[in-house]
């Protein structure tokens, strides 16, 4: 049964890295294979001697993992088939607005709630909208649609939405009609960045868009969850004095998993010193409180009066561990159930329920088997989930417990309680901590050198003082107001002596070493080797001959292990020495146009040197494209600083994140013709520059008139083999003058003038450029419909080869002397189903 599970389980992890989800003819067929061979292995002989009834185990394990398989990906047809059931065009309906009535089923606090400036004692009455005024002007929630233009869905749709200077105090569990405009999800596809597509596929959400304000957007019934008036309520006892705690944000998380309100100072800290799983509530969160109140029922049942009770016949046969199992399971889903039942949440809540019931039932199961039916209900129930970083966080975290209670065993299990107590923290956290350090730089790209002074500490505090507490404090608003206050306060106190020193924490030199691709590899492969080395080596003893006897059948000499370990290593040194050899050898650059949306931004790399052309956008909300996509690839890469950054011209998508860039990264120069820095180097026609062997000619413009588009920056760069033309915003006026002033102009790669905008791309300048590829750097169905279809015609029809950033995510441009070769993240980096849109 186990290597059933563990089939199962991988059949579901093999399915997610095809590139597309299979036709529903397939996934049957595959289906119907899988039950053939599951019903085959049970009569199949393995040989003459063996008895027809014997299954045979190969044909049992395929019809495991392609369970598993089948699975996961029905659940992905079922999820991208919404708009088909629905009979709608996703792609049609984003090009004008739509009226939408749903469900909301994002929390939001009191400071979210709009103050009216005329009397009126409900929102339906609302019909002009001046006269509504916000106290938060942007939000953002999710929203069950059931009828689209008054008409009943077939199948629900997730949505998410923002809006600005919203008229309506949505709350939790309302139902709403709203104008809106949407578009399938979409996000941008980079190397080293959030992959934001993958996080809207997890939450099963098949579209994004914004709320238009009108006169018509109306709560239809203003009922809200229960959990959304606990909420509330203790939001609004958070606020003394019209002002909240700085650190009430983090009550609202341990409370109702609820992490909108978090700081960016709050967010660094918990980051720089690897505490943020204190405040997401998990499986410690669930199993403190389960076990907490487990032993807490027990001690009182123990301690209860209950002779005076034994003259009853019944009471002489209960078992009080049945009640204190209840009402622990109780405490556990009600906690679940505060936290919106949360995908770490519904984890915890899974391993919690199979323990206990296991014990209810007398039924003895190995850790081993209790792991895998965890993964085998929770792939069952949430399959999406296995793409995201905290299962596999928290699976590899479960792991690491128990692998170290059994490697330590005979060391936790002497002393007193308290000394077994304090050893069991102190190994069990050392071991997280340094056990964790790969997947975590895995996932996050960085990896906190303090973490384990901070868990160390902050671990057992916020365990048995301020999450009890917080809990507390929640549990009594409705019996005591000033018992719930006095609770709250006291929270907060706690809260305030262990920040002092995660503060003090986060502010050392190094607390967070950022790495690099390399870096992560080698930190991985360390892990590795480390684990193998801790958690596999055999008990020393005083024997002439040390030797592995795990439970299985073979053995491995332990000289022979450490030798291997050692070759590994050597290995590993000679591949890196022999790859940095190679590099050296074989000259080659690379162009990466990254994916910024309606935007440009294009690096220009050798090695560990670049050159940054245009920034990308920001935005009023603060989002901006350097610190979503350019500064993590650089760091992906291993860049420490920049060459050269030249802007184009200042329009927001070309220059908006230069301020940015210039706070968070070494810039040994800056070609921006803006006059609000005279300092800077100038980018005009004639100018030119060497840089890593390649030549940089500035072909435009002649002068800087302040003609924003027009002004441009066209760069012409070279190899003396290979030629690139970069041309910013050019209209067709400035490309006829370039072909004019240069008649001999020809590029192999060229980025499409003004992100295909009709106004360029002349008939003329793309017959003379004549590049093998084009490369188009545009928004997902941005609203002026970039690139035209008359320019992109126009380019299949001169046989160019047109790359669209919007399609295919970042496009990296490979030049050597072998010729040129390109890379698509969709593609080619990371081109699996869940990483695409529906």
């Amino acid at each position: 049964m186990d290597w059933w599970l563990a089939n199962f389980f991988l059949g579901a992890i093999f399915s997610l890295f095809l590139p597309v989800v299979p036709d529903l003819f397939v996934l049957i067929s595959l289906l119907l294979l899988s039950i053939f061979f599951f019903n085959f292995s049970l009569n199949k002989p393995v040989s003459h001697s063996i008895s027809l009834n014997q299954p045979y185990k190969p044909l049992r394990l395929s019809s495991g993992l392609l369970f598993g398989a089948c699975w996961m990906l029905f659940n992905a047809f079922n999820f991208q088939s919404l708009w088909q059931v629905n009979t709608l065009n996703a792609i049609e309906l984003s090009n004008k607005p739509q009226w939408i009535q749903g469900e909301v089923l994002s929390m939001h606090s009191p400071d979210e709630q709009i103050e009216l400036l005329k009397d009126t004692d409900n929102a339906n009455e609302i019909s002009d909208t001046s006269n509504l005024k916000r106290v938060s002007s942007h939000i953002r929630f999710n929203i069950l649609v059931t009828q689209l233009n008054n008409t009943a869905l077939k199948r629900v749709i997730n949505i998410r939405l923002s809006w600005k200077n919203a008229t309506l105090a949505l709350q939790q569990g309302q139902k709403i009609n709203l104008k809106v405009k949407f578009k399938p999800t979409h996000g941008l596809a980079n190397q080293g960045g959030f992959n934001y597509q993958t996080w809207l596929n997890s939450k099963m959400i098949s579209a994004t868009g914004y709320v238009i304000n009108h006169s018509d957007n109306q709560l239809l019934t203003p009922e809200n969850t229960v959990r959304q008036q606990l909420f509330s309520n203790y939001s609004k006892r958070l606020v003394n004095d019209g002002e909240a705690h700085e650190l009430a944000p983090l009550l609202l998380a341990l409370g109702f998993g609820s992490r909108t309100a978090l700081t960016q100072n709050l967010w660094q800290v918990l980051q720089a010193t690897g505490t943020g799983h204190l405040i997401a509530i998990s499986g410690l969160h669930i199993g403190l409180v389960a076990t907490g109140c487990f032993y807490l029922v027990m001690l009182l049942l123990r301690n209860l009066p209950l002779h005076l009770f034994y003259h009853r016949p019944t009471l002489q046969t209960v078992n009080f561990r049945y009640a204190a199992i209840a009402l622990s399971m109780l405490v556990a889903f009600s906690y679940g159930y505060l936290a919106g039942f949360s995908l770490p949440t519904l984890r915890a809540l899974v391993m919690l329920s199979l323990y206990w019931v296991t014990r209810l039932l007398a039924i003895k199961i190995s850790i081993k088997r209790w792991l895998l039916l965890t993964l085998l209900v929770i792939t069952l129930t949430t399959p999406f989930s296995l793409f995201t970083a905290s299962f596999w966080l928290s699976v590899y975290a479960v792991i690491i417990i128990f692998l170290t209670l059994w490697r330590f065993k005979s060391l936790l299990s002497t002393g007193n309680a308290f000394w077994r107590f304090i050893k069991g923290l102190v190994i069990i956290q050392l071991s997280l901590t340094i056990m964790l350090l790969p997947i975590s730089a895995l996932f996050f790209q960085q990896i906190s050198i303090v973490a384990l002074f901070a868990n160390i500490i902050a671990v057992p505090w916020m365990s048995f003082i301020t999450i009890p507490l917080c809990l507390l404090s929640v549990l009594m608003m409705s019996i005591s107001e000033m018992a719930s206050q006095f609770l709250i306060q006291m929270c907060l106190a706690s809260l305030e002596l262990i920040w002092h020193y995660l503060a003090y924490l986060s502010t050392l030199p190094s607390a967070v070493i950022s790495l690099s691709t390399v870096g992560v590899q080698v930190l991985v492969f360390v892990g590795l080797v480390a684990a193998l080395w801790l958690f596999f080596q055999p008990m020393l003893t005083f024997e002439s001959k040390f030797t592995f006897k795990p439970k299985i059948i073979f053995q491995i000499d332990c000289k022979k292990h450490n030798a291997a370990l050692g070759l590994i290593l050597v290995i590993l040194m000679l591949i890196i020495a022999l790859n940095k050899k190679l590099n050296k050898q074989q000259e080659h650059w690379q162009l990466v146009v990254f994916d910024v949306g309606q935007g440009l931004s294009i690096l220009v790399q050798h090695d560990k040197k670049a050159i940054l052309y245009d920034t990308g956008a920001s935005y009023e909300s603060g989002f901006n494209m350097i610190a979503a996509v350019v500064l993590p690839y650089l760091q992906h890469a291993g860049i420490k600083q920049l060459d050269k950054v030249i802007i184009s011209h200042s329009d927001n998508d070309h220059a908006g994140g230069l301020a940015v860039l210039q706070q968070s990264i070494a810039i040994n120069e800056l070609i921006y013709n803006s006059s609000h820095n005279p300092e800077n180097g100038t980018c005009l026609q004639g100018n030119s520059f060497l840089w890593e062997g390649l030549t940089f000619d500035m072909l435009w413009p002649e002068q800087t008139l302040a003609k924003e588009n027009d002004d441009s920056c066209v760069l012409f760069i070279t190899d003396n083999n290979h030629k690139v033309l970069l041309t910013g915003d050019i209209s067709k006026v400035v490309e006829n003058k370039l072909i004019e002033q240069y008649p001999q102009l020809q590029a192999d790669v060229l980025i499409v003038p003004h992100h295909g905008s009709k106004t360029s791309s002349s008939e003329n300048f793309v017959a003379q450029v004549k590049p093998s590829i084009a490369v188009v750097s545009a928004g997902f169905l941005n609203r002026w419909n970039m690139p035209v279809a008359d320019i992109v015609h126009r380019y299949h029809k001169n046989n160019i080869q047109l790359l669209n950033s919007a399609d295919l995510g970042q496009i990296t441009i490979d030049f050597s002397n072998e010729g040129i070769k390109f890379y698509t993240f969709h593609q080619d980096l990371w081109p699996f189903w869940f990483a695409k849109s529906p």
